[in-house]
């Protein structure tokens, strides 16, 4: 990371940046909010408001705008050339800061435009049998109810929703657990989830998911067995997680969202053993095509080669992505992780004081993460979030059948900026 300038508690600006490394505990001041705000420097984001939805497509930092910078100059100065000689090792630095993130294998994953198209990408290319189950919920996003539309049309097998739990503020592990286990038939092959629910903002216990069905599995055959899905947006860049630590078989994202990454980045991450059950829906430009035009050997593909979309693409943001994963990599993953929460510990227990405010969210840290969705007794919520914009405060509502509104603090955001939220609210 560049080094940088720190604000010290005065707020004087200390001429020591030659020395000292940006994300640096305690060398200038001991307070955890001086040394959030020397991350929040490293972005442009305005001062005049309060960004409280900044999980809907994220602010870049600075590394990120300077690589999307430079690598727009090169292909604006000579495009072919440039793709031509950056294109290997710039998706090679891509995959292994992802793969450090996740600690996987960089063949396992495909690298993709958002989180709607990974999970087009899983679906529609998913092979299913026509004397197949699916099961999802009732709480998942249009994008992945759309794309198991598509895909059980296609090949005649049948789809269930559930629900997880009826109030989303009293969800619990056991109550989540036993639907799921209620709702698995000896047909299911393919269970669609998502982690963290952008409508109530529950954040489902995937690794217990994934332990259960494992021991479903257990007592099927490999033809019969049970593949889990995880569109992991609202989680991933926010939780300390591995795909290990998931325990899941597929997992979706979107990298533009709480990992701050270039807007129209994403990727699909499949375990090795569940390669074989997804084709490639979109052609692509890996050894297949030079397989195709019979200047490579025939052979085995790899996840990355077989199912990364093909085509041209805004390369100068797909191949910035690896500073998004080195930023929150140097600043550290758990630390992210504690800092959310606090935040939002914060805002949650504010609002729950509040009697006029009803929060869908879990109180827990276990069954939340980074949104808190609520209501607000008398005023419904699009129109809540335009007085909050009184306040200088964005915030924003849930774009589903049911509609709440939702304020999201991150690392950007600061302890006195939940506690101007939550004075908006009483004012209001």
């Amino acid at each position: 990371m560049d080094r940088r300038k720190f604000i010290s508690a005065s707020g004087a600006v200390l001429g020591i940046s030659s020395i000292l490394p940006l994300y640096g505990r305690n060398l200038i001041t001991n307070t955890m909010e001086s040394e959030w705000e020397s991350v929040r420097s490293e972005f442009d984001l305005t001062r005049d408001g309060i960004q409280m939805a900044q999980f809907l497509l994220a602010s870049h930092p600075r590394s990120v705008r300077k690589a999307i910078d430079k690598h727009r100059s090169g292909l604006d100065n000579d495009p072919s050339e440039y793709w031509h000689n950056e294109r290997t090792n710039k998706i090679k630095n891509v995959l292994h800061s992802a793969s450090s993130y996740l600690e996987c294998d960089p063949t396992e994953i495909a690298l993709t435009d958002s989180t709607t198209m990974s999970l087009a990408m899983l679906y529609s290319g998913f092979n299913l049998r026509s004397k197949d189950h699916v099961l999802s919920t009732t709480h998942d996003h249009y994008s992945t109810e759309k794309s198991l539309e598509f895909a059980v049309k296609k090949n005649g097998a049948s789809i269930t929703n559930i629900s997880l739990y009826d109030e989303a503020n009293e969800a619990s592990l056991d109550e989540i657990l036993t639907r799921l286990k209620n709702g698995i038939k000896e047909n299911t092959r393919l269970v669609a989830v998502t982690y963290v629910h952008s409508m109530t903002g529950v954040k489902l216990p995937i690794p217990e998911m994934s332990k259960l069905i494992a021991e479903i599995n257990q007592k099927r055959t490999e033809d019969n067995r049970i593949y889990f899905c995880v569109d992991g947006v609202h989680g991933f860049g926010v939780e300390n997680i591995t795909v290990k630590d998931l325990g899941c078989d597929f997992l979706a994202v979107g990298t533009h969202k709480w990992l701050f990454g270039p807007r129209g980045t994403g990727l699909l991450w499949a375990k090795k053993d569940a390669w074989h059950m997804v084709d490639p829906i979109i052609p692509p430009f890996s050894k297949a095509y030079g397989m195709w035009m019979g200047v490579i050997p025939t052979t085995d593909l790899s996840f990355f080669e077989r199912i990364t979309p093909g085509g041209f693409h805004s390369f100068e943001h797909r191949w910035a992505l690896n500073e998004a994963f080195d930023f929150h990599m140097k600043l550290g993953k758990e630390k992210i992780q504690n800092r959310t929460h606090e935040l939002n510990t914060l805002m949650k227990e504010g609002m729950l004081s509040n009697n006029k405010i009803k929060l869908h969210t879990p109180l827990s840290k276990d069954l939340s993460s980074g949104i808190n969705a609520f209501e607000f007794e008398g005023i419904d919520p699009i129109t809540l979030v335009n007085k909050l914009r009184d306040f200088d405060i964005y915030g924003s509502t849930s774009p589903y059948k049911t509609i709440y509104a939702r304020l999201t603090p991150c690392i950007l955001n600061t302890e006195e900026e939940v506690q101007k939220c939550l004075s908006a609210l009483e004012s209001i």
